[in-house]
């Protein structure tokens, strides 16, 4: 039986404000599988998800920032989990594990990192402030540009072993430059070895 105009449009309304089809037969008095027609019908799609009432409601940069503690200098310390392994500073929302320090760095910078992401400041080993995060992009420009004023810029196009600089050149914290390409193959032969 079709339902009178009044009563579609009362329909539309709160699908429009995001009804799920039991909210619409709560309200209105209709049968389910009637809201479900009127549902596809009016061009709505199916109701949002509500959230799990267990689940945390904020977004995931917002819960990051719940897990920092503010120090002196400007600096953060992170007092969420950590890995086992090397102690990267991690946590959990809504079933997925994240580092928090590419979270932090999305939450500040609006777009997530390149690499690895770092704190480049004078406590690179804890601080989790998203003000000193860089990626792997960010880390070489600043870098580069202490090598320029430290003098340790080199004009050279491509290393040792015929890689091109501008593809593969990487600096350490002192501005000091090197092969990243290089590196990698030192380090998987060094893994190899052992």
């Amino acid at each position: 039986m079709p339902l009178d105009p009044k009563t579609v449009d009362r329909l539309a309304e709160l699908f429009a404000q995001g009804a799920t089809n039991n909210d619409a037969v709560r309200a209105l008095g209709i049968d389910k599988s009637t809201a479900a027609r009127y549902r596809t019908r009016l061009g709505f799609g199916p109701a949002p998800k509500r959230p799990s009432p267990c689940r945390s409601t904020l977004t995931v940069e917002q819960k990051v920032m719940t897990l920092m503690q503010p120090t002196a200098g400007g600096h953060m310390e992170w007092t969420g989990r950590r890995t086992k392994s090397n102690g990267t500073p991690v946590f959990t929302h809504h079933e997925r594990t994240y580092t928090a320090r590419s979270i932090a760095f999305r939450a500040h910078t609006g777009r997530d990192p390149e690499g690895y992401v770092t704190a480049e400041c004078d406590q690179p080993e804890w601080c989790v402030a998203p003000e000193h995060l860089e990626d792997e992009p960010g880390r070489t420009r600043a870098r580069a540009a202490l090598a320029v004023v430290t003098g340790r810029a080199t004009p050279l196009v491509e290393c040792n072993r015929g890689h091109a600089t501008a593809e593969h050149r990487r600096y350490l914290p002192d501005g000091s430059p090197y092969c990243g390409a290089c590196h990698a193959e030192n380090k998987r032969a060094h893994r190899a070895a052992a």
